[in-house]
């Protein structure tokens, strides 16, 4: 089964498109699979700091960001979240536990909802608890692993050692052929396309 290496992490909104077109991807190519690894944008004990506000931006014409025209070419309206950023440290180690049981999918669509679709704070373990319980994961396991911090050093944190593993931004898909980030599905699709072909004419190898 060829398998692509996502970097992502819960709390980007470019990931949280990045995961429905996971999904697209992997209705088109049947076979696909998706090795998740966990990129913190806001590492442990780094206090996030929004940009201060264009004081010129009243006078300026309104015109889209680039991830505006992202929703734009996707079809796609991102639901409004009134909490702070959440730290996704012990739910990214959450994503690596839930991987090793198999249920990395699962455990993903639980924990992306949790935040982007409930406004839940993934950073509260009641919340993770409940991702691993729609997850169909043992919860008792899988506190035990968050409080061992078994699987800490698996977790990359931004800006320098996530640069130095050659990831800007996220999510980032590690084709063979090329690595890409933040691109709309119809580049996705094509790249997938040509990875799939290459993965099957090396199995008949």
């Amino acid at each position: 089964m060829p398998t692509l290496t996502v970097a992502h992490d819960i709390v980007c909104p470019w990931c949280w498109v990045g995961r429905i077109q996971s999904k697209r991807l992997r209705e088109e190519f049947p076979t696909l699979s998706f090795n998740w690894k966990g990129y913190e944008l806001l590492p442990e004990g780094v206090a996030y700091t929004p940009d201060p506000p264009d004081p010129e931006e009243d006078r300026k014409p309104k015109t889209p960001t680039r991830f505006e025209l992202m929703l734009a070419a996707e079809d796609l309206r991102i639901p409004k979240r009134t909490r702070d950023l959440s730290c996704t440290r012990l739910a990214l180690e959450g994503a690596e536990f839930a991987a090793e049981m198999g249920r990395i999918e699962p455990y993903l669509d639980a924990i992306y909802q949790l935040y982007w679709e409930e406004d839940r704070d993934i950073a509260d373990r009641d919340i993770l608890r409940e991702a691993a319980r729609r997850g169909k994961l043992d919860t008792a396991e899988f506190d035990a692993a968050l409080n061992n911090r078994i699987y800490r050093e698996r977790i990359v944190e931004f800006d320098a050692p996530a640069h130095a593993a050659g990831i800007w931004n996220v999510p980032t898909w590690m084709f063979p052929e090329g690595w890409v980030a933040e691109q709309p599905y119809s580049v996705l699709r094509d790249m997938m396309a040509q990875f799939i072909a290459n993965s099957a004419r090396r199995t008949d190898i």
